[in-house]
């Protein structure tokens, strides 16, 4: 009898907003995931999808229509209001309001959810980054990173060989995010093996080991704070010896 696997339902986008908080500052992966319930090759799809970069926070334009005035078009529109009485009650040009209805259905089959949703998703239009508008850039870039050159050393040496050129200077950020970022198809992958760390996602500045107990013993008692019957020898356990291990010849001198 084959089992099936309960599929859980995915991340909302608030939960994918704790994610990225609880990742930069420097929790696991695997901490993330029993946070959130899920496994950390889970939180690993989301953060490698941008490199380990979290993605800019996006915000709706000023000027463009609300899910609130999306409904309302929606129940004037079952009411059978005109697109002119329409766009005169949400204070919008009448044109604005034709085209977002034949956009979207038309008269008939409008949807003010399926409306918001698609004009998020419309909205969407990432910005080319540097290198991949200038490729003289990006060729002094690649070739500086093959000498095994960091991105701050890059960054930093094209300020002092091009001072009076802003078009060939470039952050050592935007080089990690052209690394990482695979989407951005400016730099490829193969050159994160230059990097010092090797990674290839962007890690947390706060996720270090500095300030973290490794090797030693948690809860350790003193023993200065060692019981009195201890000093009995009645017990096995209550007896002190030291190992020196060394040649023989080390150990005869002692």
């Amino acid at each position: 009898m084959v089992q099936r696997t309960l599929r859980l339902p995915r991340l909302t986008e608030a939960q994918r907003s704790e994610v990225w908080q609880r990742y930069r500052r420097g929790e696991s992966l695997g901490q993330i995931g029993a946070a959130l319930g899920r496994q950390s090759s889970s939180i690993y799809t989301i953060v490698s999808g941008t490199g380990g970069i979290s993605p800019a926070s996006r915000r709706r334009s000023r000027l463009a229509l609300t899910l609130h005035e999306r409904e309302e078009i929606s129940r004037s529109l079952a009411r059978g209001d005109s697109v002119r009485a329409i766009a005169g009650k949400l204070g919008r040009a009448p044109s604005s309001v034709s085209r977002e209805v034949r956009r979207n259905g038309g008269l008939r089959c409008y949807r003010a959810l399926a409306a918001d949703e698609r004009a998020w998703r419309a909205a969407a239009r990432p910005k080319a980054c540097k290198l991949a508008c200038n490729a003289a850039l990006a060729r002094l870039v690649v070739a500086k990173l093959l000498e095994d050159w960091s991105p701050e050393q890059i960054s930093g040496w094209l300020k002092l060989t091009y001072p009076h050129h802003e078009g060939m200077r470039v952050s050592h950020e935007a080089i990690y995010q052209s690394l990482f970022v695979q989407a951005r198809g400016t730099l490829k992958k193969e050159l994160t093996e230059h990097l010092r760390t090797r990674r290839t996602i962007r890690r947390s500045r706060h996720a270090s080991l500095r300030g973290k107990t490794r090797g030693e013993i948690q809860d350790a008692v003193s023993i200065r704070e060692r019981p009195a019957e201890v000093e009995d020898r009645a017990v096995p356990g209550h007896w002190q010896a030291d190992l020196l291990s060394g040649c023989p010849r080390s150990c005869a001198k002692r």
